[in-house]
């Protein structure tokens, strides 16, 4: 069980020297007095107590101080909805949902007219096995190493792409490669990672046939290939966006239920947290459940759109949102539509 303060009630020490005091307090009154001795040590352990409250409720306060600087997009205005109870702002609800828009509209470039290896791995799509198997090993390449932001998305993947036959890029390439803000490449492993998923496509028999052996519906492949890709050094974030790839580009009929968020360590289970308003696994999952019905967007395209929305502009990140190497732009007139089932006012286009 947990405290008022946050913490295990068995190691609170605000806690614990409270109920110390009360059977103190129990005591003195049935015998009549304590010692000497026994007040010089309560005094002690209480200033003892004391002094590390006060410590924990500065550094408490100065933890609370930093994520409302990170977090505060607008001021609050009244504006509240029981399907996003994190949110207390409209303007935040209506950042929200149009970087839901522009991610599901990414999605249907994906399908048809997404640029660099996307395309290559598109047309290679429609034919036989062979090809097949080459287009998922160019988009599992793409999902490694993460599209750069910027004007050239794919420089660093179209210089380590290789083919399946072909041997991985030295290690030494590998350990100065700029890396795209959802990429896993870490400089250090070398080609682990990438030789890993060789080795477990080998064994299974393919890496389509093992991504599709889980589930007969779209909902349990996914969960089911998003299982077999655990690998080391592949988080969450390049194993979401991958098999999200493999769907739009029609190589894999798999489509996510949910967003298989990992205990809040990644940029998504944070958005996720702060927008429904709770950590609990259970309860987030139903929140953002009836969130995303009642809104009809896509599941796949909360993973991205939820990053946007909490994301913090820097030096990697020039537009203030994530393109991902398929530049798209909200769909004006859907966004509308979310805003009104939210009971929001869309600001009225400006006239040119």
């Amino acid at each position: 069980m947990f405290c008022r303060h946050g913490r295990r009630e068995d190691r609170c020490i605000v806690c614990l020297g409270e109920r110390r005091r009360a059977r103190e307090a129990a005591t003195k009154k049935a015998n009549g007095k304590i010692s000497s001795a026994r007040r010089a040590a309560t005094s002690r352990a209480a200033s003892r107590t004391a002094a590390a409250g006060a410590v924990g409720a500065r550094r408490a306060a100065a933890s609370s101080s930093v994520r409302v600087k990170k977090m505060t997009r607008h001021a609050e205005d009244g504006w509240g909805h029981d399907l996003l109870p994190g949110l207390r702002s409209s303007g935040e609800a209506l950042d929200l949902l149009g970087h839901l828009s522009r991610a599901r509209v990414r999605l249907d470039h994906l399908a048809t007219d997404a640029p660099g290896p996307y395309a290559t791995a598109r047309a290679l799509a429609g034919g036989e096995a062979d090809d097949r198997e080459e287009a998922t090993w160019i988009l599992f390449q793409v999902a490694y190493y993460g599209p750069l932001e910027g004007d050239e998305p794919f420089r660093e993947i179209d210089r380590l792409l290789v083919r399946r036959e072909e041997a991985l890029p030295a290690a030494e390439v590998l350990s100065g490669v700029s890396v795209g803000p959802r990429g896993a490449h870490a400089h250090d492993r070398g080609v682990a990672t990438l030789q890993g998923y060789r080795d477990w496509a080998e064994r299974v028999g393919g890496q389509l046939k093992g991504l599709g052996a889980g589930g007969t519906d779209p909902a349990r492949r996914f969960d089911a290939a998003f299982r077999a890709l655990a690998l080391p050094g592949l988080h969450r974030d390049a194993r979401f966006e991958f098999l999200v790839t493999l769907g739009a580009t029609g190589l894999l009929d798999a489509a996510p239920w949910s967003l298989l968020l990992d205990a809040g360590r990644d940029p998504v289970s944070v958005a996720a947290k702060r927008a429904f308003l709770t950590g609990d696994a259970v309860l987030l999952q139903r929140r953002f459940g009836a969130f995303a019905r009642a809104v009809g967007v896509p599941v796949a395209a909360f993973d991205l759109g939820l990053r946007n929305w909490d994301l913090r502009p820097g030096p990697s990140v020039p537009l203030g949102y994530l393109e991902g190497g398929v530049p798209s732009a909200p769909d004006a007139e859907e966004v509308a539509l979310l805003a009104a089932e939210l009971g929001l006012e869309t600001p009225a286009p400006v006239a040119e």
